[in-house]
Order: structure tokens, then sequence, then C-alpha cells
């Protein structure tokens, strides 16, 4: 299995809003101090984008990394901007089953190392469909039995 990982698609994101941060100190800097004479309603350009924004900002990027480990995977999640990862190892002998999320996230059943089963969120809506497929097979290749629970 090659790694699966949404690096570039989190990146572009990334890239985006600092050019949008640049954006708007460009307008602080050309109202206030180039041309102070125009009017106030050139501020609502540098603000105007934000809306496009506020899904993103809803639904935070996730930097997702799958790689085959001994008999399974191992799939590493970090935020955008954050320092904390959280790693979740899914082999044969933890995966239990599948339960019901949302469209942005794949809902695991694990075991922990006490044998309790504890529920584990995928956020895989910033991931291509390819990758996104990729995972999706690699977890039916893992338990192809695997049932979804509703909870």
């Amino acid at each position: 299995m090659k790694d699966i990982n949404n690096k570039g698609k989190v990146n572009r994101f990334k890239y985006m809003l600092y050019f949008y941060g640049l954006f708007v100190v460009f307008i602080f800097v050309y109202k206030y101090i180039i041309a102070p004479e125009l009017p106030g309603i050139i501020l609502l350009a540098a603000f105007a984008p934000i809306f496009g924004f506020m899904s993103s900002i809803i639904n935070w990027p996730v930097y997702i990394h799958a790689s085959e480990a001994d008999g399974g995977m191992v799939v590493n999640s970090k935020r955008l901007f954050s320092k904390k990862q959280d790693s979740i190892i899914i082999n044969k002998y933890n995966f239990d089953s599948y339960f019901e999320t949302d469209h942005l996230h794949i809902g695991l059943n694990l075991l922990n190392e006490e044998e309790k089963m504890q529920q584990h969120k995928i956020k895989v809506s910033w991931m291509k469909l390819k990758d996104l497929r990729a995972l999706e097979e690699k977890l039916r290749e893992i338990n192809p039995h695997a049932p979804v629970n509703e909870s």
C-alpha cells in the first residue's frame, strides 16, 4: 500500500490563508496610509472574503497520514497550525466495527489496551477522493466483515 497523505490539499488552504492575511494588511495600509481620502467602503473588500472561509473555519483542515504497519495501518492526524498529533493503530485484532457519523468522518470502533471498545473518528473531508477510496479499501482489507453499528 502506498502511503495516504493529504498534505498538499491542506497546505494549499494554509497558503491561501497567508495570502488573504497579506491582502487585508495591504487594504488597510492602502486605505489609511497611501490614500486616506478613499471612502470606507473599500474596507469591505478586505472583509468580504471571510464569508467564503466560513465553511472552512467550521470544517477546519486536518493533516492525515496513513501508512501500512504489521497486518494493519497507522493513521496519524494533526490539525492545521497545531503541534498536537494523534495516532491510531488499526489492525485485525483491534478493529471491531464502524459507527455512523456525518459525511466528514469515518467512525471506527477499536479495542484499547484494557479491551474496552473506544470510538475514533477519522476526518476525511480534506482528503482527495482517490486517497479516501484507498483508505476505505485498506480498512476493508483489515476487517472485511466489519458491521456498521448505530450509535
